[in-house]
């Protein structure tokens, strides 16, 4: 590690302790945390030897930060609580034991215990949440949680008629990772003081039901509206902010992004049945923005994932009307087509292995209809996953209808 990344290192992990942060799981998501915008993350990297000027900036940077964290660890939380009456009391101890209860079952993938205590409509997103990490090989641990503060942000009637919606903001502390369950390397940690979040819930006058999390990272420009109706038009869910967990493992603008750094926003993820496909398959499938450098305004990416039924080295179909930075590996040979405005407009890449299926999918239809796309679209396949990308920033929900589209395509040509 450099020493300016040592630099950014340490002030990052005191101020993940002060209790800043954005958020790694999101606004729909498992796990406590909404704090990793700040937070340190694991690293395999050598430390280089460091000079005398080295060291003198170190220790003044963290005698900075120590300062920064003793200040905002006196930091007020400006909630109004309302905890007056028997059934509000109540409702603050119910309030806690589904906070304790979803972080343990989040953390250790318990898709059935979420019915207890979570209405339909969030049981189901969180289900898909859990399958992700579940198909990503990955497993997302709290522990170490203490709650520190709840407080009942709306008032609650004696008597309740009809279902009504509260809001529970929560102020805690939590040690938070995420590991592989293949090779038990671990991706990410970080642990939080003071961390806040605000949990939504209906209440029927007899139980409270979580029906989702919202961070404090769901302002623009993550937040668009547009989506959510986009999601729920389709039959998908949405959330503003559902962060890095989820950060695929390859592909050609994922290879070097880390946890600590990339971030995945807007995310759109449900089972999708491709109604015109000859088995009618219903299959995850994801629609997010992407950024592997947040600082970056030419980094982002709005992205389509969806699985096919066998594994490929890699194919890429890489735009040339807006080039993206990375390149495909040396084990990737270049092919032309027999379409030469195609060839103009995209650079078509396969591992030797994968060449014929580069072909198979590039099929006339197929490349006349991805020709005809504005903006033009990349395409990856790579292991049993298929990616669709755009360097776009600003999206919008006619982008996210289009890659549902582009996407649907792909698999039709691929699937078999």
């Amino acid at each position: 590690m450099n020493i300016a990344a040592m630099i950014i290192a340490v002030a990052m992990s005191f101020f993940g302790f002060a209790g800043g942060g954005g958020s790694s799981s999101g606004g729909g998501g498992g796990g406590s945390s909404s704090y990793s915008s700040y937070s340190s993350s694991s690293s395999s990297s050598e430390d280089s030897e460091l000079t005398p000027f080295d060291i003198v900036i170190l220790a003044g940077c963290v005698i900075f930060a120590i300062i920064v964290t003793l200040s905002s660890s006196k930091k007020a939380h400006h909630f109004k609580d309302h905890n007056q009456t028997a059934l509000e009391k109540q409702l603050h101890e119910d309030a806690r034991i589904i906070f304790t209860s979803y972080q343990t079952d989040w953390s250790n993938l318990k898709f059935q215990n979420l019915h207890n205590y979570t209405t339909d409509n969030y049981y189901e997103h969180a289900s898909l949440m859990m399958e992700l990490l579940q198909d990503l090989h990955r497993v997302n641990k709290v522990s170490k949680l203490k709650i520190s503060q709840v407080y009942l942000l709306d008032p609650v009637p004696d008597e309740v008629s009809a279902p009504i919606r509260i809001r529970f903001a929560y102020v805690f502390d939590g040690l938070d990772e995420v590991e592989d369950t293949k090779t038990h390397k671990n991706l990410y940690r970080a642990f939080a003081n003071s961390a806040e979040e605000t949990w939504n819930y209906i209440y029927d006058g007899k139980s409270l039901k979580l029906d989702g999390i919202s961070q404090p990272t769901e302002s623009a420009p993550h937040l668009v509206k547009s989506l959510a109706s986009f999601a729920n038009q389709n039959h998908l869910f949405y959330s503003p902010d559902w962060g890095r967990y989820a950060l695929p493992s390859r592909g050609l603008i994922f290879g070097g992004a880390t946890m600590s750094v990339a971030d995945i926003n807007n995310h759109v993820i449900g089972k999708w049945k491709f109604n015109n496909s000859a088995t009618s398959d219903s299959l995850l499938i994801q629609l997010y923005s992407y950024s592997p450098t947040p600082n970056t305004p030419s980094s982002y990416y709005i992205v389509g994932q969806i699985n096919v039924p066998k594994d490929y080295l890699g194919v890429i179909v890489e735009s040339k009307v807006k080039k993206i930075t990375h390149k495909p590996d040396k084990s990737y040979e270049k092919f032309e087509l027999e379409w030469p405005d195609f060839n103009k407009r995209y650079d078509v890449y396969a591992a030797s292995r994968d060449a014929l299926p580069a072909f198979e999918l590039l099929n006339p239809k197929f490349m006349e209809y991805l020709y005809s796309k504005n903006p033009a679209y990349n395409l990856e396949v790579v292991d049993n996953i298929i990616y669709i990308f755009a360097n776009i920033k600003n999206i919008t929900e006619s982008d996210y209808q289009d890659l549902l589209e582009v996407l649907k395509h792909a698999y039709d040509e691929l699937k078999s």
